[in-house]
């Protein structure tokens, strides 16, 4: 049940950045009135913030998992605690990428 959520969550992700990279600019394009543009603005801002914040609450998940897992077993095994950091970097890079997307996202023009 636990990997379905989780497939369900990201996929999700996926899709709606992948609609507002691919839709919002033909919006733009076919309609120039003054209304659209400004409801477009709006767009381009929310559909940043929901990817950034739907990227960090993604990391912040990856991180909880990994680093107290990894701390678990660091606790037994003292030698992984590299690993266990180059682990929970990995769940890091989830917010890095969101931000990315983001920036991408605002720097369309209409």
């Amino acid at each position: 049940m636990k990997v379905k959520i989780d497939f369900v969550f990201g996929s999700l992700l996926v899709v709606l950045s992948l609609m507002v990279l691919s839709s919002t600019p033909a919006l733009a394009i076919d309609a120039p009135s003054q209304a659209l543009q400004i409801e477009f603005g709006a767009m381009k801002v929310l559909s940043a913030a929901a990817a950034f914040g739907l990227a960090a609450l993604a990391a912040g998940w990856a991180i909880s998992r990994a680093g107290s897992a990894g701390m678990a077993g660091a606790a037994e095994r003292p030698e992984i605690r590299t690993t266990v950091i180059i682990i929970t970097a990995l769940g890091e890079a989830i917010a890095i990428y969101g931000i990315v997307i983001a920036i991408l996202i605002l720097g369309q023009t209409a």
